[in-house]
């Protein structure tokens, strides 16, 4: 059964540890280039079009920032934790960054960067 009263959320601050993992993300994208960052249930970043989203949820311990990465192939990964075709193009990569090892990860960096380019394009 789901709890439906576990919202997601795109404010970090209450949370130490997910906010330091979303800072070190985030500090990582807005080095890539000229890209639109929205914050509503999920902080999402956008060139073309959207190709990252990082949220949490109100009522999940603190320390898990749950990221998603559009790109137009499957990158496989130990560290995705789920692989979603969403269309004939469209590869969701599903990833929990539950420490800052992950956060700040080069094979993250690597599928961030290659999202970044996939929206680009």
């Amino acid at each position: 059964m789901t709890d439906r009263t576990n919202k997601m959320i795109s404010d970090f601050m209450a949370k130490p540890q997910t906010q330091s993992h979303y800072e070190s993300i985030d500090a990582f994208v807005q080095g890539l280039g000229t890209i639109t960052k929205t914050a509503k249930a999920q902080v999402s970043y956008a060139v073309n079009r959207k190709f990252l989203w990082l949220w949490a949820y109100e009522k999940t311990a603190d320390g898990t920032l749950y990221l998603n990465v559009t790109l137009d192939h499957p990158e496989h990964h130990t560290g995705v934790h789920n692989l979603t075709q969403v269309s004939p193009n469209r590869w969701n990569h599903h990833v929990e960054v539950k420490s800052a090892r992950t956060a700040q990860s080069e094979w993250l960096r690597a599928l961030i960067a290659t999202g970044f380019e996939f929206a680009a394009r």
